[in-house]
């Protein structure tokens, strides 16, 4: 006799994008390549197939944080990769 009550399922919320970054950003440490390791999130990102718009935004950021430490800009970072 178990409570099976027949309510619709709700997904989880995802964070926004920004605030991953934020989050990702405050763990980095002090000593460590930003820009390297940005442009090793944008990489990873850059794999997501899915239909979610959050991880190609969350890439965007990378790849603007990555193009903003490195010089160059963020389109021609995307396009190269």
């Amino acid at each position: 006799m178990g409570l099976n009550w027949n309510r619709t399922t709700v997904a989880p919320v995802m964070p926004e994008p920004e605030q991953v970054f934020l989050a990702w950003l405050i763990a980095q440490p002090e000593d460590g390549n930003l820009r390297e390791a940005a442009a090793r999130q944008a990489n990873r990102l850059a794999e997501y197939a899915g239909g979610h718009p959050g991880p190609r935004h969350l890439r965007q950021l990378f790849l603007d944080l990555a193009a903003e430490l490195g010089g160059g800009t963020a389109a021609s970072r995307a396009m190269s990769s």
